[in-house]
C-alpha cells in the first residue's frame, strides 16, 4: 500500500468515526426545540408541549445536564396560566439564576405571577401542568 492511499484510507476512517460519534450540545435539549415548534403551529396541542417541557426539564436535571434556554421560562408561564403561582414563581428563578441575562424579564415575570396570586390566592390547579408530577 502506498502511501497516498494509506493516507486517504485513515482520513476516510476518521469522517467515519466523527460521523458515528455521539453528537455533544452544551445543553440537554431533548425535543424541547421539536415541541416549541410543533406547539406554535398547533396550539391546541398544549398538554403535549408541557408534558414535553417537563421531560426536559426533568431528563436534563437528573442527568446533572443544563436544562436549555427559555425552556424553565416557558414552563413558569404554562403554570401560571393554569393558576399555580408559586410554581410559576419557582420555575423563572431557576430561569434567572440559570440565565443572568433573563434577570429583567424573569424579574417582571415574578412580580407579575405574586400580583396574580396576590388577586386569586385559591385559583386551582388545572390544565395539563396541574396534572403533571411536581418537580
Amino acid at each position: 500500500m502506498n502511501r497516498t492511499t494509506l493516507l486517504l484510507s485513515s482520513v476516510a476512517l476518521l469522517a467515519v468515526l466523527q460521523g458515528c460519534a455521539r453528537h455533544q450540545t452544551m445543553y440537554a435539549w431533548g425535543d424541547y426545540d421539536e415541541a416549541l415548534y410543533v406547539h406554535y403551529k398547533n396550539p391546541q396541542e398544549r398538554e403535549r408541549f408541557v408534558a414535553s417541557l417537563d421531560a426536559v426539564i426533568r431528563d436534563a436535571t437528573q442527568r446533572g445536564e443544563k436544562v436549555p434556554p427559555g425552556c424553565l421560562a416557558e414552563y413558569g408561564w404554562a403554570l401560571m396560566e393554569e393558576g399555580r403561582h408559586d410554581d410559576a414563581i419557582a420555575y423563572f428563578q431557576r430561569e434567572r439564576d440559570q440565565w443572568p441575562e433573563s434577570r429583567v424579564l424573569m424579574d417582571k415575570m415574578i412580580r407579575n405571577a405574586q400580583q396574580k396570586r396576590a388577586t386569586n390566592p385559591s385559583t386551582p390547579a388545572k390544565g395539563p401542568a396541574g396534572a403533571l408530577k411536581r418537580s
